[in-house]
This record gives C-alpha cells, structure tokens and sequence, in this order.
C-alpha cells in the first residue's frame, strides 16, 4: 500500500495566506519521515479555493529539502497551459529531483481561468488529450514533428530530457465518467477525487476496464494500471473520536462552503454532466460522514473505514486530505504520526481481479 498526502493549500477565513503555506510546508516536509510515499499539490487560480497556482515552483522546494518523498501534481490545469512550456518545467523538475516527480493531468478551473488564459472550456478535453500527446512527445529526447488541432511544432527538440524513463508516470484527474474513458483510451491510470461514491467508482472501474480492452490493452496492462491508480479520501486520527470530530468539522465544512462557491454557476466553476449536483448542497456534517466523504476518528475507526473503502474499490494507492483549511498545525501532525503508526501498517491491499 501506498499513502500520499493532498494539499489544496486552501484558505480559512482566519488565516493569512503565509499562514496557509507555513501550515502546509510543516506537513509536506515531515511526510517523508514519518513513511509517506508522496506529497501532490493541487493547482488553482485567483480564488482562496487553493492558494498555489504553481505546483512546479513548490515542488522544487519540497525537491531540495527531501531525497525519497515523490512530488505530485495534483493536478496541472492542462488547458490553461502551453504543453511545451508546462513538459519543460515539469523535465527540469524532474531532473532536479532526482526523478521523483508524478504528474497529474486535469481539466478543471473556472470560467475566468480560462477566459484569463485564453482557453476555450468546451475544448477542454480535446486539450488534454492533444496536450498529453504533444509532451509525451516533449520527454522523448529528439526532435519531433508535430500537427495538432491548436498545437504544431517542426523539428522541436526539448531539453532536458526527464530523469524517469520514458518520462514521469501520467495519471488523469476521472472525476466524470467522460474523463475516465479518457484515460481508458489513453492507457493511463486514474486520479480520482474523495467526493466520488464507492458505487459510482465500482462503476467506472467497469467502464475503466471495458474501454481498456476496446483499445486493445491486454489484461496485463490492465492489472498495471489499476495497481497504479489513486483513489482519495478525508482523513484525520485522533486519540478519541469526540476530538476527531471537534477537531475537524469546523475545518471540513469550511472546505464544503468553499467548494459549494467554486462550483456555482455564478463562478463558472466546472461540475461533470453526469454529477449529482445536489450533493454541493451543504449538508450537515455527520451526513458527510455517513456518506463516507471523510474518514474521521480513533485509529481502529479510520482503520476499518479505509479498509472498507479499499475492499471495495480495490485501491492500492490513496491520498490523504488532512490539511483541511484552517485545521491547527499541530492536530494535523498528530493525525500524520497516528496514521503512520497505527493506521498505514494495518492495511491489507485487496488481490488483483482476474
């Protein structure tokens, strides 16, 4: 099993914006001792939703200060880039830190983000696809020609070439069924995100599988990707539930409000077709709890929770979300360290499907 930590780098009304990246670089750096096998970074822009709009500028201070920790991008807003300037920031990245870098690829932002870098929304998934496809083509080390519907390129030699061979590992952001077809198509492991139902991601593992197979990948390349994709969920350990749940609902229902905002249509936020919106209405927060959005209690609590979680979605690999906004510093790190020591070393992996 692998555990690796998210960081919305978000703003609590409280806080000032130094006081968001002291909390999260405090986290961020002891992950790599306590066993953490990565930390991900999300990319936002112009709202206090997430405060870092450059996770490639972050991550290459996290590179500095550890040797083992991956750095994760959690997600790079592909659309609102150009793939050739976002292939080779992500290549020096890699380069610098000794090829530790993983890469996620989504398409989300509001309509000012891309009305601000001059992107087109109902392109998006068109851009990703065609984006990934040109930076693969970036990290290959030789010059490449290159002819695509909003990007070309002749002769284009990039450098330097990534460390990790044949470039950093790829993951897509499948918060919609559309985007996990996507990935299917592409051969890609998946990124999913902490408010997805248990049911609805066994049903697109399904769908996962069935357009994998459509594509022609093999039930090897198949058993591969889903050992290599992420699920998320909410996490925070206490020594007893009542300080798990005083500790964190102030925090949790922080980061609903803030989500219910994003994703209104006054801020253009994007919310998937096939998404139930009614689950952005705010809730009270045991009604969270009980749909599972967050796992949240004593170590033995958090320990059943997740492992029902990873029983039932056959996980190898999950995220971590327990920088929620405005969470003292200190209640984080202790979650960190009791995860670590009595929650991380319980889990069983789920056997491979045949």
């Amino acid at each position: 099993m692998d555990f690796g930590l998210f960081f919305l780098m978000q703003r609590d009304e409280q806080w000032n914006e130094q006081a968001v990246y002291d909390s999260a670089l405090e986290q961020m750096l002891a992950a790599e001792g306590l066993g953490y096998q990565s930390a991900w970074i999300a990319e936002h822009h112009f709202n206090d939703y997430g405060l870092c709009p450059s996770p490639p500028v972050l991550a290459a201070f996290l590179a500095a200060r550890t040797t083992t920790l991956r750095l994760g991008m959690g997600v790079s807003l592909l659309p609102l880039h150009h793939p050739v300037d976002l292939a080779e920031q992500l290549a020096v990245l890699d380069v610098v830190s000794g090829g530790r870098l993983d890469v996620g690829i989504g398409r989300g932002g509001t309509l000012q983000d891309y009305q601000t870098f001059g992107s087109e929304r109902a392109d998006a998934r068109k851009r990703v696809e065609e984006g990934i496809a040109l930076m693969q083509q970036c990290w290959t080390g030789v010059p490449f020609d290159f002819q695509g519907e909003f990007h070309t390129a002749e002769q284009l030699h990039v450098r330097p070439r990534p460390t990790q061979r044949p470039h950093p590992p790829l993951y897509v952001a499948a918060n919609s069924e559309d985007s996990v077809r996507s990935a299917a198509r592409l051969g890609l492991p998946t990124l999913s995100s902490f408010f997805t139902a248990i049911d609805e991601l066994q049903r697109r593992h399904e769908i996962y599988r069935e357009v994998a197979r459509s594509a022609g990948r093999s039930e090897a390349d198949l058993e591969a990707l889903e050992a290599q994709a992420w699920g998320m969920r909410v996490v925070h350990v206490a020594p007893t539930h009542e300080e798990a749940l005083r500790a964190t609902e102030a925090p949790f229902m922080g980061y609903q409000r803030k989500m219910a905002v994003l994703r209104s249509d006054a801020q253009g936020g994007s919310v998937p077709d096939s998404f139930d919106r009614s689950r952005l209405r705010l809730r009270a927060f045991h009604d969270y709890l009980a749909d599972g959005w967050a796992l949240i209690g004593t170590p033995a609590e958090v320990r059943d929770g997740l492992q029902q979680y990873l029983d039932a979605t056959g996980y190898r690999r999950v995220l971590l979300l327990m920088a929620l906004p405005g969470l003292p510093t200190s209640l984080a790190m202790r979650s960190m360290r009791l995860f670590a020591t009595e929650v991380a070393p319980a889990m069983k992996a789920v056997p491979q499907r045949a």
